[in-house]
């Protein structure tokens, strides 16, 4: 089976995508807007880019009515925003954190997390999480404003809170972090079953 990208309506292509691109980690996003109201809003399209500047990106899609994500407009606005590692711990409230609220609401008390003030920038973090990344807005790239289409936005990190618990000699310790990778549907997984493997 061939099927043209271009000839199907974006839903399909949304599926196919979420079904055969996992698992994806999650960025799971603080912000703040202009009138002070905290945000916190997970997303699956997102990845790291560059060591030196430490550059990850996440991308986020319009509402079904066409507005903005609130992410994407506090970003905009505050030209930062934190990155909260999603670890299975905090899995029931990352999923209540997606919930579509407006924009006057806030995720962190909704989702039943706690809100704290990040040191560097003007953006809220979940003191719950284990790892937090303070990033700046280095860009935003838009494909455009129909439905489905995505904003990439590319941070640089400029500051890490790293638990002592998950730290040791320069790395992470993966298995006490725990992260959570999205899948298609309701879907998530997790690296309790992995495999080593040398390279070449």
């Amino acid at each position: 089976m061939i099927l043209q990208a271009d000839q199907l309506p974006h839903a399909d292509i949304y599926r196919i995508l979420i079904g055969s691109i996992a698992p994806r980690p999650i960025a799971w996003a603080g912000t703040r807007s202009l009138q002070g109201v905290n945000n916190l809003a997970p997303f699956s399209f997102y990845n790291c880019f560059s060591a030196n500047p430490p550059i990850v990106g996440f991308s986020t899609m319009p509402r079904p009515d066409g507005r903005k994500k609130d992410t994407l407009q506090n970003i905009l606005d505050t030209r930062c925003f934190t990155l909260n590692a999603a670890s299975h711990g905090l899995v029931k409230q990352m999923s209540k954190s997606s919930a579509t609220l407006e924009p006057e609401h806030d995720e962190f008390v909704y989702a039943g997390l706690t809100a704290v003030q990040a040191p560097h920038i003007n953006a809220p973090y979940v003191k719950e999480a284990l790892l937090v990344f303070e990033c700046e807005l280095r860009e935003v790239i838009s494909f455009g404003d129909q439905p489905g289409a995505g904003n990439l936005i590319l941070g640089e990190i400029k500051h890490l809170m790293i638990d002592d618990s998950i730290y040791q000699n320069g790395r992470i310790d993966f298995e006490k972090l725990d992260p959570v990778g999205r899948l298609a549907g309701n879907w998530y997984s997790t690296i309790r079953d992995k495999f080593e493997l040398e390279r070449g």
